[in-house]
C-alpha cells in the first residue's frame, strides 16, 4: 500500500469511529435526527473510502475497527458501575412492609426488547450476510475472502441493528422494523 492508501485507510477508520460516536450520542440523547443521518453517512463514507484504498481487505479492516469501536462505546459506561434497576431503592414508611413489585408490563417490555435486539437482530444479520456472500462470491476461484467479509459483516450488522432498535423509543415501531427486516432478509437469503 502506498502512503495515499494508508492515509485513506486512516481516514476511513476515523470516519467510522466518528460515525459510531454520533450514533451513540443519538442513542443517549434522542430527538436529533440529523445526528443519526450524519453518523450513518460517516460509517458509509468510511467503508467506501476503505474499499477504494485496499479493496475487500480494506473493507474487512474498517469493519474490524468499527466492531472494536462498538465494543468500546457499549462497554465504557459499564466501567463506572451499573446503576441499580428502577424502583429497587424506593423508601417506605417505617410501619409498611412487603416486597417491592415491578409492573408486569415493564418487565415484559424489557424481555421483548432483549428478544428483538438479541436473537431477532442476530437472525437479520445472518440472513443479510448470506445475501452479501452470495453477491460478492466469485464465480471462479476460492470464496474464502467473500466468506470472511460475510462473517465480519454479520457481526457488524448485528451490532448496528441492535443499537438501531434500541434507539427507537416506541416498542410497536421497534417490533415492526425488526419484523419487516427479518422478512425481507429471509426472503432474499432463500431466493
Amino acid at each position: 500500500m502506498t502512503t495515499a492508501d494508508w492515509s485513506m485507510m486512516t481516514g476511513a477508520g476515523m470516519a467510522s469511529l466518528a460515525g459510531l460516536a454520533l450514533l451513540f450520542f443519538a442513542w443517549k440523547r434522542p430527538g436529533r435526527p440529523w445526528v443519526i443521518g450524519a453518523g450513518w453517512a460517516l460509517l458509509s463514507g468510511g467503508l467506501v473510502m476503505a474499499c477504494l484504498a485496499n479493496g475487500d481487505r480494506g473493507a474487512a479492516q474498517v469493519i474490524v475497527i468499527a466492531m472494536a469501536g462498538v465494543t468500546i462505546f457499549l462497554t465504557a459506561p459499564l466501567l463506572g458501575g451499573i446503576a441499580p434497576p428502577m424502583g429497587v431503592r424506593r423508601r417506605r414508611p417505617a410501619g409498611e412492609a412487603g416486597p417491592i413489585r415491578r409492573p408486569v408490563r415493564a418487565s415484559l417490555s424489557g424481555i421483548w426488547t432483549f428478544i428483538l435486539t438479541g436473537p431477532v437482530a442476530g437472525a437479520i444479520a445472518l440472513f443479510g450476510s448470506s445475501v452479501l456472500f452470495r453477491i460478492i462470491r466469485p464465480e471462479n476461484g476460492s470464496p474464502a475472502t467473500a466468506g470472511v467479509i460475510a462473517i465480519l459483516a454479520a457481526v457488524l450488522l448485528w451490532a448496528v441493528l441492535s443499537v438501531s432498535l434500541l434507539i427507537e423509543p416506541r416498542t410497536g415501531r421497534r417490533s415492526a422494523y425488526a419484523g419487516l427486516a427479518l422478512i425481507a432478509t429471509a426472503t432474499f437469503a432463500f431466493i
